[in-house]
């Protein structure tokens, strides 16, 4: 595997460590966050973080922060 292939397999299997649990943790998210430099990974998240505030009461701020982060560049909170 070149460098490339082997970013896209670290970032899919980030992916899919991350989307398979209900609360995946902080880190694991930041990571991801920090890490998705194509736009399909970005997607990817931005849909599983969508999707876990979506028909919630009260979505966690620091969620929505992030979605904002990723889909309009805005600087941490």
């Amino acid at each position: 595997m070149d460098g490339e292939e082997l970013r896209q397999h670290y970032m899919d299997a980030l992916m899919d460590r991350i989307t398979s649990v209900r609360y995946p943790s902080k880190e694991l998210l930041d990571r991801a966050e920090n890490l998705a430099y194509t736009r399909e990974h970005a997607e990817r998240l931005v849909a599983y973080l969508i999707g876990s505030v979506q028909g919630v009461q009260y979505p966690s701020h620091q969620i929505l922060d992030r979605i904002e982060r990723i889909l309009f560049g805005i600087a941490g909170r």
